[in-house]
């Protein structure tokens, strides 16, 4: 959703380091990554609140890129403070190459929810590589692993299935939904128990807080506006931040968009508008190839005739697990689950899969389910798993689902259990402090570009056609081949070139540079 949707980022390392605190203001005020027309900021006592200090870059990978580094200092609760601080790791990169001094900087806004990349120097050099000569501004935000407090919920890891990817109980402990759905739930409610016993006011970790934590880091910053960049969920941050503070947006990029006005949704809606892109593929086969329609002559059922063969004879695979012989089971739910979470990766070989499991030849699902990446001990080293509940759970405000709610949506479609938020927030302790029309569709006249891939099931076209209907300057791109936070060289020019000119129309001719791989037929 990673899930980045930033789900799929599963190979980050944990790099935390030590902040020294000192005065922002002599930094600050010669600081070449800022625009000439900016303010200059006051003077910051350390501990002022809201305050910017300049501190110790928190990971190798921005001390390696010479970051600014800076620890941000603000209220836990900004409607009614309550005496609580949190501190956000900032950091400022200045372009390789001198822009345009008057450009203001794109702030990046991270997805997963709850995912890291200030540690993750590769995936900041994208950032650096779609934006141009501009200033890239990275951090994370409250409750991330490098912030203070953190909202750590390690236990989560080895039931969900964004982090435990396809082997996690939800899919495979039984064959009995209903068994599976209490491996979920149970640990939902502890996370939440366990941040409440920390001490923390959970329900202020939402994107409404979230986004007057930039509007304050913007300003101590001395810039008047700011081009937000958003990744996944970051790009309903992104939509908050337009929605509080638009007189300081110039522009918006909403990378792969998960958005709350959508998300909230039932997930069964959801679900199901997911699982159509599976047809989709299958279409894209049939229309490209007549060999392919001659072995797929019902498409459009193909994937729920898949389905029912693995729910009558479900697929068992037998693993180690510390020694001992762990039995997984796959029944029609998982087969959708996975493409879920691997159809970017698995496209090209769904026609002759959906075919031989039709038949009853299961030779090739092994692989499928990726029996030989069994890891009995899961971690998600780059994610604050409370986070990642807080904030889906916390956004839904007075929407979140009862647990009567999701066990009847789970009744109904089993695959839910893999198609994880919103329906887990039923088990959550709170609603999220955030005002009533949150969930409201945006409306705004900035201008915006919405970036999609092709096979991502998570956050196709249709969430930004969505957006269009109240956001009259939207633009959309779809990268042709690719998934959720879909790398490719289009990606880089059109987000530079709209950058340049966001009220241009943006050139989409080079969307299908990445070719569609070979279908895979009987």
């Amino acid at each position: 959703m990673k899930r980045s949707c930033s789900f799929l980022n599963l190979s980050s390392s944990t790099l935390v380091g030590s902040m020294a605190t000192f005065l922002v203001f002599a930094v600050l005020s010669s600081s070449p990554a800022l625009s000439q027309d900016t303010a200059s900021p006051s003077p910051q006592a350390a501990g002022d609140v809201p305050g910017l200090e300049a501190s110790a870059c928190v990971t190798d990978a921005l001390k390696a890129m010479q970051a600014e580094c800076y620890t941000f200092r603000g209220q836990e609760d900004w409607s009614d403070p309550n005496g609580q601080v949190v501190e956000l790791p900032v950091a400022v990169i200045a372009p390789e190459q001198a822009g345009n001094p008057d450009a203001p900087p794109v702030v990046f806004f991270p997805g997963g929810p709850g995912y890291s990349v200030i540690g993750n120097r590769d995936y900041v050099e994208q950032l650096r590589k779609d934006i141009g000569d501009r200033t890239l501004i990275v951090m994370d935000h409250r409750g991330f692993i490098h912030a203070k407090p953190t909202l750590a919920c390690p236990d989560y890891a080895e039931v969900s299935p964004y982090h435990n990817i396809i082997h996690t109980p939800a899919i495979t402990s039984s064959l009995d939904p209903m068994e599976r759905m209490e491996a979920m739930t149970g640990e939902v409610s502890a996370c939440y128990r366990k941040l409440e016993s920390e001490g923390i006011d959970v329900a202020e970790y939402n994107q409404y807080a979230v986004a007057r934590d930039v509007d304050e880091i913007r300003r101590l910053l001395g810039y008047d506006t700011i081009d937000a960049f958003g990744s996944s969920t970051g790009s309903g941050t992104v939509l908050s931040y337009l929605q509080y503070h638009p007189e300081h947006v110039r522009a918006a990029i909403l990378g792969w968009p998960w958005f709350t006005s959508l998300r909230n949704r039932s997930p069964l809606d959801e679900f199901y508008v997911a699982k159509q892109t599976f047809s989709d593929v299958l279409a894209l086969c049939t229309a490209s190839s007549e060999r392919c329609r001659e072995q797929l002559p019902a498409w459009f059922l193909a994937i729920d005739r898949a389905r029912r063969t693995l729910d009558d004879r479900p697929y068992v695979a037998t693993v180690q697990d510390e020694g001992q012989e762990k039995r997984l089971y796959f029944d029609g739910a998982a087969f959708l689950d996975t493409l879920y979470l691997m159809l970017p990766s698995d496209y090209a070989q769904l026609p002759r899969l959906v075919n031989d499991i039709q038949a009853g030849d299961y030779s090739s699902l092994g692989q499928f389910f990726r029996i030989d990446q069994y890891q009995p001990d899961t971690e998600a080293p780059n994610y604050a798993l409370g986070y990642f509940l807080a904030h889906v759970c916390n956004d839904m405000g007075t929407n979140r689902p009862t647990p009567a709610d999701s066990r009847a949506a789970i009744q109904r479609e089993p695959g839910i259990l893999g198609f994880e938020p919103p329906w887990v927030c039923a088990w959550w302790g709170v609603d999220g402090d955030v005002p009533s029309s949150h969930s409201d569709p945006l409306q705004s006249d900035k201008p915006a570009l919405s970036i999609h891939g092709q096979m991502d099931p998570c956050c196709g076209t249709r969430w930004g056609e969505v957006l269009s209907r109240t956001m009259p300057n939207l633009q959309t791109l779809e990268i042709q081949a690719k998934g959720h936070s879909p790398v490719t060289e289009c990606r880089s020019q059109v987000i530079s070139a709209f950058l340049d000119d966001p009220m241009a129309e943006i050139d989409t001719s080079c969307a299908n540079e990445v070719p569609l791989e070979p279908w895979a037929l009987q």
